[in-house]
């Protein structure tokens, strides 16, 4: 879990940073007294969770916000103020929590505990969002697909739920060749490798499953909104909406 703790005045970040350390003993924290300072390392090092003041000069934590929600899609943004009168911008950016100064371990703690966006501890790197746009984040960063069928075969498997499918099928239905031909096969093969070798790239490979005749998603490897939604979970909207 990586966590980043960004506040203008030195004393509050220690006493922030301390109060995050006693509640997640193993966490990644990172601290900034500069918000450009911690958006130049959130670029390279997408947060998992960020707790941020709300008036800081050169950038306000508002603004810091919008930014590393571009960064990740999945990111907690949790601010910490002495001004309650932020709150209502701050829930118009979809925070997940909103303390007033003083920091206490014990509002750090209720923040970690109520997540708007669970943190997953373990493998699960990698998150596909189905709803509204399909798009695969790993690590927090949106995976760029070259070919365009690619992207599409990986959505038609996810969609699928981790049930085989042949390579007729995805002819058919990806191709429009109800006959099977050879050329469309030659294409399939062609397309197949293309989405191997991005997911290769990306060190995510291990969410699909690309034997020579069939081909299917592995969802214990990844997390995505529309299985989070079929289980029930409340945050699986959450993405979608912003």
């Amino acid at each position: 879990m990586r966590i980043l703790a960004v506040d203008d005045e030195e004393d509050a970040l220690d006493v922030l940073v301390t109060a995050i350390g006693e509640c997640e003993k193993d966490a990644e924290i990172n601290a900034f007294n500069s918000p450009t300072e911690a958006l130049n390392f959130a670029k390279e090092n997408p947060p998992d969770i960020a707790f941020l003041d709300v008036r800081m000069p050169g950038m306000s934590g508002l603004d810091l916000a919008k930014k590393l929600k571009a960064i990740n899609v999945r990111v907690n943004i949790v601010f910490s103020t002495g001004y309650s009168e932020y709150a209502p911008d701050a829930f118009s950016l979809h925070a997940s929590g909103y303390i007033t100064k003083p920091i206490s371990t014990r509002l750090v703690r209720r923040e970690l505990e109520n997540l708007r966006n669970p943190v997953e501890t373990t493998d699960k790197r990698i998150f596909v969002r189905t709803f509204g746009n399909f798009e695969l984040f790993v690590d927090g960063e949106t995976l760029h697909f070259s070919r365009k069928l690619a992207k599409e075969l990986l959505a038609y498997l996810v969609d699928r739920k981790g049930s085989a499918v042949t390579r007729r099928e995805l002819c058919s239905v990806l191709l429009q060749d109800d006959a099977f031909t050879r050329k469309s096969q030659d294409y399939l093969t062609k397309v197949v490798k293309e989405l191997q070798k991005t997911l290769e790239e990306a060190h995510a490979e291990s969410i699909v499953n690309l034997d020579r005749s069939e081909y299917s998603v592995i969802p214990d490897n990844f997390s995505c909104d529309a299985y989070d939604y079929l289980k029930g979970l409340p945050n699986a909207f959450n993405n979608f909406y912003g």
